[in-house]
Formats: structure tokens, sequence, C-alpha cells
């Protein structure tokens, strides 16, 4: 049976007609209710997957935690999460309100302290020999402006009421109940496979782990230590707002490749106000820092958990950066490697069997020798 939709056109002396059956259009309408689905519980869907996410994270804690107190799973997962619970109201009441109060002021002050970079030395020299400075000042308040509505978004959000509450609580739970739930979920996977695949699952799920906890729980620790050096840095240098500098400096580490280099360049920049000597200073500073973050800091915490190149950390990050934002540009890494790891798994065996190939044929291989 065909419900056609086709009107003859005549190109040329020939005749075309299209004919669109039932099932194509039970399947298209299919399609398009499964995305208009997708769209409608999207929020639904972050929320389960950050829930994932935050437990893979938790759960070498918790089973530290477990091991060294011979509690249950459950319980040890409860004294975790009610742990950072209670890490986060501290942080919040303590941190935060002055953290936001700092950056809201570098916000208000943004457009004199750009004027006192113009007025600078090296700042005198580039606008005379340019017309960038000149645009700069001009379009610095709507930069300040855009800063504010985004921290403004942010805050507003981070007070929201009832319905952040309810998210976060939503959010909380689901991590609990996932870690409690993890060791069963793997077990009812593996209870699947044949033993070629349950090998092959025991093999990668500890790599999974280990690259998204260490992953993220490493780039925090590191983060942490960047903007303590940084802060502690504009302070001694007299620089202004060293609150707010540290504060930006460590959220931009989070990101991985250009967050840092961001960083040092406001740093740096923000140390002209002060004059070319501290701007200078700032500068070898933020170098020395990176070249002890990138040879020491990162290896030592981080390891080989996170074997990522640059150009898919910085594709990771460009593509979950315009799907979740900040967040996504965070996450990028962990998840990249978890895929990586799977890849390399599923792969193993045709690549070892390419391998023995190539030697086998470089073996059989004609030598000849040199005239």
């Amino acid at each position: 049976m065909h419900a056609n939709a086709s009107d003859s056109v005549p190109v040329a002396g020939r005749r075309f007609s299209v004919n669109i059956t039932a099932r194509t259009m039970f399947v298209a309408a299919a399609i398009f209710a499964a995305g208009w689905a997708l769209v409608a519980v999207r929020t639904s869907v972050l929320t389960l997957f950050l829930a994932l996410f935050s437990a893979l994270v938790l759960e070498p804690v918790v089973t530290l935690v477990q091991r060294k107190s011979r509690l249950g799973r459950g319980a040890s997962a409860l004294v975790v999460v009610l742990g950072l619970i209670a890490l986060a109201l501290v942080a919040a009441f303590v941190l935060i309100s002055p953290f936001v109060s700092a950056v809201a002021d570098f916000v208000d002050a943004l457009p004199s302290i750009v004027q006192q970079i113009r007025d600078s030395s090296l700042g005198s020299w580039v606008d005379s020999h340019s017309q960038a400075p000149e645009q700069a000042q001009e379009n610095v308040k709507e930069i300040a402006q855009a800063i504010g509505d985004a921290a403004g978004g942010v805050v507003g959000v981070a007070i929201s009421g009832f319905s952040l509450v309810l998210s976060l609580v939503t959010a909380v739970f689901l991590t609990l109940f996932l870690i409690i739930d993890l060791p069963r979920l793997v077990a009812a996977v593996d209870s699947l496979l044949d033993p070629s695949g349950s090998a092959r699952l025991q093999r990668i799920w500890p790599a999974i782990v280990t690259a998204v906890s260490r992953t993220m729980l490493g780039n925090i620790a590191i983060s942490i230590i960047c903007g303590t050096i940084y802060g502690i840095s504009a302070w001694a240098l007299g620089l202004p707002f060293p609150l707010a500098l540290a504060f930006i400096a460590g959220f931009l580490d989070l990101i991985p490749m250009v967050g840092a280099t961001i960083a040092g360049a406001i740093l740096v920049l923000t140390a002209l106000t002060q004059g070319l000597p501290e701007a200078v200073i700032m500068l070898v500073i933020v170098l020395v820092y990176q070249q002890l973050e990138n040879y020491a800091l990162q290896p030592t915490i981080l390891g080989k958990a996170a074997d990522v190149s640059g150009f898919f950390v910085m594709a990771s990050v460009l593509v979950f950066g315009t799907l979740l934002g900040a967040v996504g540009a965070i996450i990028a890494v962990p998840i990249v490697a978890s895929i990586q790891i799977v890849v390399r798994e599923l792969t193993a065996k045709r690549r070892a069997g390419m391998a023995e190939l190539r030697r086998a044929d470089a073996a059989t291989a004609p030598t000849t020798s040199p005239p």
C-alpha cells in the first residue's frame, strides 16, 4: 500500500515520480517524535549524565573509605556524599560570597583598569601605534556588561531558590544511589557477556573509573594550586582585586590547554595597571608556574590517567563546551579518555593482528644488497 505524494514532473521529455510509503512516513514520524522527546527531557538527561559522571569520579573515594573504615558500601557512599555536602556548604558560606563580591567589583572597575593599562608605558606605546586600545576602550562597557550578565546568570542560578534546591537534591540522590548500585550494575552487565567479553569488561571498567576520577580530582587540585599561587602573586605585586583574579585563574585553569594561558594573560594585563616592572614580574611568575604545572604537577597528580593527544583535547573541549557550556569543557577530557580506553580495547586484537602481518611481510621481503 502506498501513500502517493507523487507529482509527475516532465524534464527533458521524461517524467519523474516520488512515492512515499506508509512505512517511510511512520519511520520519519517516529524519528521526529524521538527527537522532540529528547529535547523535551534534555534537562533530565543532562542531570542523569552528570550524576553518572559524579558517581564515577567518587567511586575510588568510596572504595577507599569502605576499605579503611570497614563500613558497608551504602554507609561509605553516604559518608562521602554527606561529607561533600558539608564541605560545599562551608565553602558557600566562607568563600563564595567574598569571591562573588570580588568578581562583581572587578567587573565594575574593568573600564578604569583598561584605562590604566592604556596609561602605562607599554600601553601608551601600543596606543600610539595602533587603534586597538581605543576600540577596546569603546567596547569595554559592553564587555563588562556581558561579563556581568554571565556572572549574574551564574549567581542567579546559584540562588534561584526552590528550582535549584530541587535539582540539587535530585542530583545528589541520583549520585548516591548510582554509587551504591554501581558494582551491582556492572555485575548485571557482566552476567550478560561471554567469557571473553567479561574479561574485556574487567579490564576496561577499572581503567575508565581511574581515568575519570583521577583526571577530575587531579584537575581540581591543580586549579586550587594555580589560583592560590596567582592570587598570592597578585596580592604581593599590589594588583587590584587579587581575590577575584585568584578565583578567575583557578576556574579557567580547569579548562584544558587554553584556560591557563587566558588566565595568565589576564593577570599580566592587570599587572600593567601597576607598571611595566610588575607586569614583567607577573609574566615571569606565569611562565615559571606553567612549566611547574606541565612538567611536575600534571605528571605527578594526573599520571597517565588522561593520556589524550592535544588535538583530541582541543576538539573535545570545543564539542562538549558547545553542548554543555563551561561544565562540558571541564569534563571533556575525562570523557574522551574513557572513549579512548574503550576503542583501544575493542581494537586491540585487530591492531595486534595487523602488527603481526607487517612483521611477517617485512621478514619475507627480499633484501637487496647495496651496489
